[in-house]
């Protein structure tokens, strides 16, 4: 009876876990940010679910529902890219950029992988960082 109580807990958690990044990323891409954010922070806060910081990034990167805060981007987009994704360390190099470091040695870190991998984003930044 145990072991069914506790796989029902583990599946419940899961399922709401899904949830709110599900509807955080409905949300967002419906552009109804407030919604999205607060979805989002609790995907990410509550339920570990890391790659709702690499939205919440973008939210503050590019002001969608948010002042730009491009230091907030920059701590999402590293704990994002922290937990494996990719294009969240190309983000975080893009932020750096925005706030006028074109330093490689700081940009390195976030473009290194998605420059292995051959991430369309992260060859993107890197020619723009080309060009300055």
């Amino acid at each position: 009876m145990l072991k069914y109580t506790l796989t029902i807990l583990l599946i419940c958690t899961i399922t709401l876990s899904a949830s709110n990044f599900r509807d955080g990323m409905i949300a967002y891409k419906n552009g109804n940010y407030a919604k999205a954010k607060k979805l989002l922070e609790i995907a990410m806060e509550k339920d570990k679910v890391f790659n709702a910081s690499h939205i919440l990034g973008k939210m503050y990167l590019n002001g969608n529902g948010v002042r730009v805060d491009l230091d907030k981007a920059i701590k999402y987009f590293q704990l994002a890219h922290k937990y494996g994704n990719i294009p969240a360390g190309c983000y975080a190099s893009k932020a750096y950029m925005k706030k006028g470091v074109f330093n490689w040695g700081i940009l390195e870190d976030g473009l290194a992988r998605g420059l292995m991998k051959r991430t369309r984003f992260c060859m993107s930044v890197v020619d723009e960082w080309q060009n300055k």
